[in-house]
């Protein structure tokens, strides 16, 4: 039996309309691969936050030791090269869950893995640039973002990624300040030399 033009129209709006309900759900279900996902900020993933070179030394003990680059997570983007496939960023194991779970997981949680940019890195035993004082991240305890996009001295944030798109302070929120910061002093925050690109988990140092 012959469907009229109007049963026929309707018919093909009820599967335009069931269609577009499956994609949906499909995406739904996609955009949260991680929704059961939380920050833990507990001490254990949020520690305490130390001051000073001595309460650097306290609490991460001695420069260049084996704790200070027993810690890793995968970060894309963490190459100079904008078409590497990502690499391991290495830090202390006192900040494990919070760079590892907390901070690497809110981001990929987001789907702003695009607002990272070439240029990712954390231990390195070495002095700070032009200086006598050992760099923060000989104690594992700093990590260098987007650092192609922020070199050190300039005096803002440049949000865009590897996305193209501009993301503003998405990247400093995450990592510093309030919730859902997690306790990093920003770098940019020094007046004589602003480093926009590090973030340490240290103050007065």
């Amino acid at each position: 039996m012959a469907r009229s033009p109007a049963c026929a129209r309707a018919v093909s709006v009820a599967l335009i309309a069931a269609l577009c309900i499956t994609v949906f759900a499909g995406s739904s279900a996609l955009a949260s691969h991680l929704s059961d996902w939380t920050h833990d900020h507990s001490d254990a993933g949020v520690p305490p936050r130390p001051s000073g070179l001595a309460g650097l030394n306290n609490v991460f003990g001695a420069r260049c030791s084996d704790k200070a680059n027993n810690a890793r997570s995968w970060w894309p983007n963490a190459d100079t090269d904008p078409f590497g496939a990502g690499k391991y960023v290495y830090y202390h194991t006192y900040l494990a869950r919070n760079i590892g779970f907390n901070i690497r997981t809110h981001i990929n949680a987001a789907h702003l893995d695009g607002a990272l940019y070439p240029g990712i890195g954390g231990y390195n035993c070495r002095l700070i640039d032009g200086s006598t004082s050992w760099s923060v991240h000989s104690w594992g305890a700093a990590v260098d973002t987007n650092w192609q996009r922020n070199p050190r001295y300039q005096t803002h944030w440049n949000g865009r990624g590897i996305d193209g798109e501009n993301h503003g302070t998405y990247i400093p929120d995450v990592w510093r300040g309030g919730f859902p910061g997690h306790r990093f002093f920003w770098g940019l925050s020094w007046d004589s030399a602003p480093d926009p690109m590090h973030f340490q988990y240290v103050t007065n140092y």
